[in-house]
């Protein structure tokens, strides 16, 4: 039961802060443009990729400006998440807490489940952004928001597989309005007070929450458990020899089938599994009629920084990259470093139009904010080219279409997208 929590409580993590971190890119933009937000509608859609996220919005001094999309969220223009009373109505007491935490902490915060002004229950994500004047001051610009439907949020995280293996499960907090225990979810169960139980805590940034799983029926009711208990101690002691040298060689066969499928600093695929399992992927999307595209990447000026700095510096920002690149993709989505500082990506049942919203992202989220590196930090940027395969094209001939792509995006002063036979670089 301690190993399903840690599991579900893991999946949930990573699932949210892969939806929040996208504040962050926004908060980059902002701060790169000196507070001057260009063109937010279009950025804030290149991030609307999951429908768990409600909207994306930015507040200067707190006062919601632009929102993303607008229809369905006029009520927040305009709203102030620093004061109670506005013209518009109320503005929750966590929302305000929240705002008040990430302006103090200047890091992102995470609060809800609690009604929203437009209806429905809500995840909100806060950052905070500080720009530098010319004296090297740091001044509060304003914050940056997504909002998220929670229940897409958690739905997308498996909790009702428990219920299928005989559990019951139930997540809560403390609700910061009222001090009492709320409900975020749970398996609907009817268990009678005294029930056993384990629970334990999940942290989501600064958000406290609990899992909480109770077993379904007691082992000991039934008396086939009995009947069952006793003939596998018998058996288990007949082939116990025999089980253990199974385990172990299996466990040294995944063992080596891991190491030789991984590249060993980055820790990602390596271009021998790529090679070996998109070809079988590609055969699949031909006879289901669905679309495929290669992605080739490739870190620009990659040698210089390696000059300038070491190569443990090198390395420091290869792992940072393929880190911030695998926390935009889907599980399903293939990723390898195909070689040096070039880096290959195949994604499946997507379409040109969301294909190009990937790469800008994944250009986005290298090239607008700094990477640490030993003793220093310096900003990288990446060039793409992107390119069809499955069912249009073999998977040679997209990579060689990707890697010419790829070569204009370089001849065009990198930090580009470019996709195979269009004439526009994106």
């Amino acid at each position: 039961m301690e190993q399903l929590i840690a599991e579900k409580s893991n999946r949930i993590n990573t699932v949210m802060l892969r939806l929040l971190l996208r504040t962050q890119i926004v908060a980059s933009n902002i701060q790169h443009s000196g507070g001057e937000v260009e063109d937010f509608a279009r950025l804030a859609s290149t991030l609307m990729d999951d429908p768990a996220i409600r909207n994306i919005l930015i507040a200067p001094d707190g006062v919601v400006s632009d929102i993303y999309p607008v229809e369905g969220n006029e009520a927040l223009l305009e709203l102030n998440f620093f004061y109670r009373d506005t013209v518009l109505g109320n503005v929750p007491y966590e929302t305000r807490l929240l705002t008040a935490i990430a302006k103090e902490t200047r890091e992102l915060v995470v609060g809800g489940p609690f009604d929203a002004i437009q209806g429905g229950q809500i995840l909100v994500g806060r950052l905070a952004v500080f720009l530098k004047d010319e004296n090297g001051n740091e001044n509060f610009w304003g914050i940056v928001g997504i909002t998220l439907d929670y229940s897409k949020v958690l739905n997308g995280v498996g909790l009702n597989d428990l219920s299928i293996i005989g559990f019951d499960y139930e997540i809560w907090r403390v609700n910061p309005d009222t001090r009492e225990r709320q409900i975020i979810m749970d398996s609907d169960h009817n268990q009678p007070s005294n029930t056993s139980y384990i629970e334990m805590p999940i942290s989501i940034l600064n958000a406290e929450w609990y899992f909480r799983i109770l077993a379904s029926n007691s082992w000991y009711n039934f008396p086939i458990a009995w009947i069952a208990m006793i003939i596998g101690i018998l058996m288990s002691i007949l082939v116990a020899a025999v089980v253990q040298n199974a385990h172990e060689l299996k466990i040294l066969k995944d063992q080596m089938e891991k190491l030789s499928n991984a590249d060993p600093l980055t820790g990602i695929h390596n271009r021998r599994y790529f090679m070996d399992i998109v070809p079988r992927k590609m055969e699949r999307i031909t006879r289901s009629g669905g679309e495929s595209y290669i992605i080739v990447m490739d870190l620009d000026y990659f040698k210089s920084i390696n000059d300038r700095f070491g190569h443990s510096s090198g390395d420091m920002v290869l792992k940072e990259f393929c880190l911030r690149v695998a926390g935009t993709l889907r599980p399903h989505d293939i990723f390898a470093r195909y070689g040096g500082e070039e880096f290959i990506l195949f994604v499946s049942e997507i379409s040109q139009e969301s294909v190009l919203k990937l790469a800008e992202r994944i250009r986005l989220s290298i090239s607008e904010t700094e990477i640490e590196m030993v003793n220093t930090s310096t900003v990288v940027t990446v060039s793409l080219g992107v390119a069809p395969a499955a069912p249009n094209n073999k998977l040679e001939d997209a990579i060689s279409y990707a890697d010419e792509s790829l070569y204009q995006a370089k001849s065009e002063n990198r930090n580009k997208v470019v996709f195979y036979g269009l004439a526009e670089v994106v």
